[in-house]
């Protein structure tokens, strides 16, 4: 469990150790610093637990998630973040209790595990104007969908698109995201069509667009309306290649992340973790 995640209270997430600490074959781990969630998962593997169960966001989820990958045991999702993107694809329940209920008698599913290079995905990963929202929101104090729009306002003034060389070819978009689920989390559907079972990922790309079209592209983002609009191109594919002008800054299931290069390989690795929900 992240005690850190989200907007859930404090009351709320004592309330999940109530609740955990009663249920049988159970024990309740506090994540101290980042990366300490993928080792407690790792330890799992190697102790043959059934399942790990993250408590927290898409980040919690992240970590836990990529200490599974390619093992034998299941992922489990309690969703208390910002945003709740894998959970809300996987149609888990919000709820604490109905989450708690939900992880303890639904069988696990495969899904896929997309790479941005070396660093595993699970909903969405990408590159401009997103990940510089990302960046921003990373150093507030308060989390949530208002404080997330907040900064994607404050960014949107003084945002530049910019150009990427994808697959050999130079293209200025606002912002490109590889989807392997349908949304960012918030319900904000980014790639409606995605499915994370069937070994493709989807290449979002934002074209350039003028300022008074933000309040449609964003209607059309909740609606799950988006690909209709003349701003959007989608590819799908097992894998693509960017190149920039300079090192990339990334977002990765919410968290943002500058890397030393400026070559980018995102690439898919079919089926291979176990995870409580529904595909």
């Amino acid at each position: 469990m992240n005690p850190m995640s989200g907007t859930t209270t404090l009351a709320q997430k004592n309330k999940i150790k109530q609740i955990v600490s009663k249920l049988p074959e159970s024990q309740l781990f506090f994540t101290e610093y980042s990366g300490h969630a993928t080792k407690i998962a790792q330890q799992a593997v190697r102790e043959g637990i059934a399942t790990v169960v993250a408590i927290g966001g898409d980040g919690t989820v992240n970590e836990v998630g990529k200490g599974l990958i390619g093992s034998n045991t299941s992922l489990g999702i309690i969703p208390i973040g910002s945003g709740n993107g894998l959970a809300r694809h996987l149609k888990i329940p919000l709820k604490i209790e109905k989450a708690i209920q939900f992880v303890m008698s639904q069988p696990a599913v495969l899904m896929d595990v997309c790479f941005l290079n070396d660093i595993p995905f699970f909903c969405t990963a990408g590159v401009g104007f997103d990940a510089e929202v990302a960046h921003e929101f990373a150093k507030q104090n308060s989390r949530g969908l208002k404080t997330y729009a907040r900064m994607a306002l404050k960014s949107f003034r003084t945002y530049k698109s910019e150009t990427f060389q994808i697959d050999n070819e130079d293209k200025t978009v606002f912002a490109i995201t590889f989807a392997n689920a349908t949304q960012y989390g918030n319900n904000a559907m980014i790639s409606p069509k995605s499915k994370i079972d069937d070994g493709l990922i989807e290449m979002v790309l934002l074209k350039p667009f003028p300022f008074g079209a933000a309040p449609i592209i964003g209607v059309r983002l909740f609606r799950g309306t988006l690909p209709n609009s003349r701003y959007i191109e989608t590819q799908t594919s097992e894998n693509f290649s960017l190149k920039a002008k300079k090192d990339f800054l990334i977002h990765y299931d919410g968290e943002p992340h500058q890397l030393s290069t400026n070559e980018l390989s995102i690439s898919i690795k079919k089926q291979s973790l176990k995870v409580v929900g529904n595909v």
